[in-house]
């Protein structure tokens, strides 16, 4: 299944597996190391799974590559960890090794059964079947303890990256930090600047409600199956939020309408959201805030829409 051209006797390396299931994994060193091709090839093989393209996965298999995410989330004995798509554990294993209350989020039922097997004899590392765009945030965070804060952790399916970086953006960024894995194309988009190329709303977004840096890249040869492109992982840690919670909203819905014309000027794009009103209104909007009506929004940066949208939130009573 990994590689035609792996030498491994299936039979044996299957029973080995079984026999260590069976006994539970009770320590790092006596668990199966999920990243060697042939260990994940007779796992798959044992619970008659391959990889899903439906749900995207490209199964880690570089230890020091997955010891070097981990690593990079520095993880403190008064935090805890929620884990979005473990596939077959290669984080997983070694996250349940720092000690601290994972959460676990797989939405493909057969992985599912596996890393629960992996992880039975770990009592701190819950399991559980969710979407990670369906997830309520907030409630999830909520059900660990109160003195607790905590950290998101992803090798994430390529083909959900911008929905979920927006849902996690919609509910505030409610994490103590996160280290995700990104393609790298998507990864150059959530830490693009103000005239950059690749700069746009999951950009601005992203600037707003964190600090985000490019920690390292990832070569597409440390994957089964291999995707097409090499990634980078990205450190996320929040930002003070400039803008109140009830003013965040004019922030979204000013984002989403420049960013959706936005070779119009900030005049044109933002005058849909007053409509009936005279232009030299918006003018006196945009003047108000230090922007220059004939600029593009893709030369903005995240401060400069906030004081934007805190004008327009002031001018509310005048929205669509």
């Amino acid at each position: 299944m990994v590689n035609a051209a792996i030498d491994w006797e299936p039979g044996a390396k299957v029973k080995w597996i079984t026999t260590i299931l069976s006994k539970g994994c009770l320590t790092m060193a006596e668990s199966p190391d999920v990243t060697s091709p042939r260990v994940l090839n007779a796992l798959l093989q044992e619970y008659g799974l391959q990889p899903r393209r439906r749900f995207g996965q490209n199964f880690l298999i570089d230890g020091n590559i997955a010891q070097k995410i981990v690593g990079a989330a520095e993880i403190k004995k008064n935090e805890a960890v929620i884990e979005v798509g473990p596939g077959a554990g290669a984080l997983t294993i070694r996250l349940a090794r720092a000690g601290v209350p994972v959460l676990v989020l797989e939405i493909d039922r057969g992985l599912l059964l596996l890393i629960n097997n992996l992880l039975q004899h770990w009592p701190h590392v819950k399991v559980s079947e969710g979407d990670a765009l369906r997830v309520d945030w907030r409630k999830l965070i909520d059900g660990f303890a109160p003195d607790r804060t905590i950290k998101l952790i992803s090798n994430l399916p390529y083909n959900i990256s911008g929905p979920f970086m927006y849902s996690l953006f919609e509910c505030g960024f409610p994490f103590a930090g996160a280290v995700l894995m990104f393609q790298k194309e998507v990864a150059g988009r959530l830490v693009a600047k103000p005239g950059d190329r690749d700069y746009g709303s999951l950009s601005l977004l992203c600037a707003y409600y964190t600090e985000a840096r490019i920690l390292f890249g990832v070569s597409k040869n440390v994957f089964w199956p291999r995707p097409k492109i090499d990634s980078a992982i990205l450190r996320l840690t929040p930002r003070r939020r400039i803008l109140e919670p009830e003013e965040e909203p004019i922030l979204w819905k000013l984002v989403k309408t420049v960013f959706r014309q936005r070779r119009k000027t900030m005049l044109n794009g933002i005058s849909t959201l007053f409509p009936g009103r005279r232009r030299d209104f918006v003018v006196e909007i945009l003047l108000a805030a230090g922007i220059d009506p004939g600029i593009r929004p893709e030369e903005l940066d995240a401060g400069e829409f906030a004081l934007l949208t805190r004008i327009i939130y002031n001018n509310r009573s005048k929205l669509s």
